[in-house]
């Protein structure tokens, strides 16, 4: 599940492994990651260069403690790796496919040297804000965040002749979303007892860069921000027929996700693809990160959202074909705004601030605001 997507992200593995004393980290192809990405489209995603934020002083970003990534080898590069180990590579990838894989570390033959070069460009891109100011005495300082990327992968390499990647539903959808939130609050004629801010953040494709930032830098104190609820690339190629929450079950606004879904006639299913990681993927986790309740919705893969889904990440997903020539059923789109539009009016004008249920896992781990406080599921 969700902590799967946790331990299996690159990050996650270097921190562990500078813990026990390791270097660096080469990252090693399997089969089983290569039916998520292909080498090539991975060697792809990294020509670009990587990018960061730096503080107001002008000081760059430091990262917490982990093992610095030396690179990331093919199945083929890892058989010679491997040659002359007293466990074969054939071997190990048949262990690694396994879900409770468990390895002993052995010593490989030979030593390996590396270099690098780094360089340095500054460069410019802001998140963009804008709020309704909350109107109860009590609770009207305390924010609600609604968030969304601004950002796309720009130029790439040319297919039919087209090398601009458009991102209508990665993620100018979610864009156009939140402001449609925005609409709904203003035209609903009831201030919100909490403040909601509209998020638009900047480098989500470059690895949460904006979203980061901003939790680093809030322009509110981090301690009022009682939940963030993310809008992230909606496949909006179907009618859809249930909706997939990450992060729902882990606080107290999973009860209120159930109530919204079920008022535009949807149920909630699990996370369909597991293998690909979602929940660490988006914005709304560095939110987590914090110790901030989140959640991130997609219209789930019932009916036909399964062929729908499997197309567009086939097709169109981080490729120029993602533009409006696409089928998109428009009233999907405010199916979508309004169950988002529905959690959040809630979490506004609930009479207590979303918590982590007791134990959950990513509440524990990140002892920020509201970490500490559970209750039960």
């Amino acid at each position: 599940g969700e902590e799967r997507a946790f331990f299996g992200s690159g990050g996650t593995k270097a921190a562990i492994a500078q813990a026990k004393g390791a270097v660096g980290v080469i990252t090693l192809e399997s089969p089983r990651s290569a039916k998520v990405r292909t080498f090539g489209k991975l060697a792809d995603s990294n020509a670009t260069p990587r990018m960061t934020w730096a503080n107001p002083d002008g000081t760059g970003k430091v990262d917490a403690p982990r093992a610095p990534s030396l690179g990331t080898v093919s199945m083929a590069g890892a058989a010679k790796l491997f040659a002359g180990a007293k466990t074969p590579w054939s071997r190990i990838v048949k262990q690694a496919d396994r879900d409770n894989a468990k390895f002993k570390a052995v010593p490989l033959v030979g030593t390996l040297t590396v270099a690098t070069k780094t360089s340095f460009v500054p460069a410019a891109s802001s998140n963009v804000v804008g709020v309704i100011p909350g109107s109860d005495p009590v609770v009207g300082k305390e924010v609600v965040v609604l968030s969304a990327h601004l950002d796309h992968i720009g130029i790439t390499k040319p297919m039919k002749g087209d090398a601009l990647n458009n991102g209508a539903l990665d993620n100018a959808i979610g864009i156009a979303s939140l402001i449609e939130e925005a609409k709904r609050f203003t035209a609903s004629g009831q201030a919100p007892k909490r403040t909601i801010m509209f998020l638009a953040v900047t480098g989500e494709e470059k690895g949460l860069v904006g979203s980061d930032y901003f939790t680093n830098h809030p322009t509110v104190p981090l301690s009022s921000i009682v939940a963030d609820v993310n809008l992230d690339m909606p496949i909006l190629t179907y009618k859809f027929e249930d909706m997939v929450v990450f992060g729902a079950e882990r606080s107290t606004i999973g009860p209120i996700v159930q109530k919204a879904v079920a008022a535009i006639g949807v149920g909630l299913s699990p996370d369909p693809m597991p293998e690909e990681g979602i929940f660490v993927r988006s914005d709304h986790f560095r939110f987590v990160q914090k110790g901030i309740p989140s959640v991130f919705l997609w219209p789930g893969q019932k009916g036909p959202g399964k062929a729908a889904v499997a197309y567009f990440m086939a097709n169109n997903y981080h490729k120029p074909s993602d533009d409006l020539t696409q089928p998109i059923l428009w009233d999907q789109g405010v199916r979508f705004v309004d169950a988002n539009y529905r959690i959040a009016r809630e979490i506004a004008d609930g009479a207590q601030r979303p918590v982590w249920n007791a134990g959950d896992y990513f509440g524990t781990l990140y002892k920020g605001p509201m970490a500490t406080t559970g209750t039960t599921k």
